[in-house]
């Protein structure tokens, strides 16, 4: 009897078969109306999945970018209570986020930001093997990715179709270079954050703009060939982002651009001043230093509800 084609395909370990979601490149629809179980989109890194979705519903975020132009902020404005910041790749060089995320590989960033269990690390599955690179000693550590704390893993694809981009299996950060190519970290930041449940994002040193005099608001060189390949890859962004908008405005999603000289037009230019108000607005005007402790653990609850005690 002959064999089908089925039969005589070889199999592959099941670790391999689920690595991504329909093909290498490209992302499972996860349609918004489905009501399937949605597929796990953030793991441990011993693939177990993590459920952060909504974690911070309706709330605002800062996402702060590599442009010079971060670095003419009053970042203390940054640091008081309600504020949450997500950073990209180098940029906690300059100033200390929540939360942050990368997709190239780990040697490039700062061994701090690995190090720290106060920061929130979303970085690429394929990396939880990858040794942390020490750039003072200038020269590996023992360290691992999957040994450092507070690290959430995600798989990426590299197909950009935006009428999936915000319900897709896998975090999309562009097109490789046999779909146009223009891949960005920024792409992966925002998909994540919508997930997580902001839906007011700020942009913060979003430049898009690259010279031999203005490259990013730490210390790092680049050159000739690296700056045209990032003004390229600004000028895809911009397209692309321009085509998002409406997809995600119409899921409440608001993405802001805090530059008023930013090459990125995408998005509403809004001053960085009335960002920082409208984000601690939900905090409903309390006064920090000052709230209130007293009789809040001896008055009973239907006391509170009547007002005695106050």
């Amino acid at each position: 009897m002959q064999n089908s084609p089925e039969a005589g395909a070889k199999d592959q370990p099941d670790s391999k078969q689920a690595e991504w979601g329909s093909t290498r490149h490209e992302g499972y629809k996860r349609f918004s109306h489905s009501y399937l179980q949605p597929s796990p989109l953030f793991f441990t890194r011993d693939h177990h999945p993590l459920w952060l979705a909504d974690t911070y519903r309706a709330r605002s975020v800062f996402l702060i970018c590599g442009g010079p132009s971060f670095a003419t902020l009053d970042h203390t404005k940054l640091r008081g209570p309600g504020i949450m910041t997500m950073g990209l790749n180098n940029s906690p060089r300059t100033f200390r986020p929540h939360l942050w995320c990368s997709v190239d590989s780990p040697d490039h960033w700062i061994r701090s930001i690995w190090l720290d269990p106060c920061i929130q690390k979303f970085v690429p599955i394929s990396h939880v093997n990858k040794k942390i690179f020490n750039s003072d000693k200038w020269k590996f550590m023992r360290a691992k990715v999957g040994d450092c704390p507070n690290v959430v893993y995600y798989k990426r694809n590299e197909k950009f179709q935006p009428e999936q981009f915000l319900w897709e299996d896998t975090i999309n950060w562009g097109n490789h270079k046999n779909f146009g190519g223009g891949r960005s970290v920024m792409l992966a930041a925002i998909r994540i954050l919508f997930t997580l449940g902001f839906r007011r994002v700020y942009l913060l040193g979003c430049d898009f703009k690259m010279d031999d005099k203005t490259k990013y608001h730490f210390d790092q060189d680049r050159h000739k060939g690296s700056i045209k390949g990032n003004n390229e890859t600004y000028r895809l962004l911009n397209d692309r982002f321009k085509v998002l908008r409406p997809l995600f405005e119409a899921q409440g999603f608001h993405v802001f651009n805090c530059n008023p000289e930013s090459n990125l037009t995408a998005f509403q230019k809004i001053p960085f001043s009335d960002a920082i108000g409208e984000t601690v607005a939900h905090m409903d005007g309390v006064d920090y230093p000052n709230e209130r402790t007293k009789g809040l653990y001896e008055t009973k609850t239907e006391d509170k509800e009547r007002g005695v005690g106050a």
